[in-house]
């Protein structure tokens, strides 16, 4: 019996730190959220080759990151409980490492955001900022793409985090 309720100690203890919450926790009397399309601050837009732009790109990761994470439903901004609004401060892509010849061995994108999450009545429940950023390496074939998928992962998570309080 008592090797059981270890065990369950245990696992708890090994979802919690994967991210995992037991009962999660959200935002007080907020059962709706609507993540409104970033606004870009950056020349880097992302729509060059036809795709809907980085602006696009991420807020339907975060989108689908809530319906994944959370206990939240989306809703229209003018029917949310709270209004995620991610602005994209910076996108930058600096060279770490280059050979010889000055061709990237090692990259990156850096993509700092700003978060404001407010209520329906437009109080503001939570503001921050976040740097994160993705690899790529070049002679693996990858591409500023799945450097900027990466970095969009780690800000969907982070502003899901957010939006389930206990900060």
């Amino acid at each position: 019996m008592r090797e059981r309720r270890l065990a369950v100690v245990f696992a708890a203890l090994a979802l919690a730190g994967c991210g995992y919450h037991l009962g999660e926790p959200t935002i007080e009397g907020a059962r709706t959220v609507a993540v409104k399309i970033p606004e870009n601050q950056t020349l880097r837009r992302g729509n060059e080759f036809g795709h809907g732009g980085h602006e696009i790109d991420l807020a339907q990761q975060i989108r689908d990151m809530v319906l994944s994470r959370t206990e939240y439903d989306l809703a229209s901004i003018g029917d949310a409980d709270l209004v995620a609004d991610v602005e994209i401060l910076s996108y930058d892509t600096p060279f770490l490492v280059a050979d010889r010849a000055d061709r990237p061995l090692v990259s990156n994108v850096a993509i700092e955001v700003k978060l404001a999450i407010h209520r329906r009545d437009g109080s503001v429940v939570y503001e921050g900022s976040r740097r994160e950023f993705g690899y790529l390496v070049p002679s693996r074939d990858e591409d500023e793409g799945a450097a900027r998928a990466e970095a969009f992962e780690k800000i969907s998570r982070w502003v899901v985090s957010r939006l389930e309080g206990g900060w």
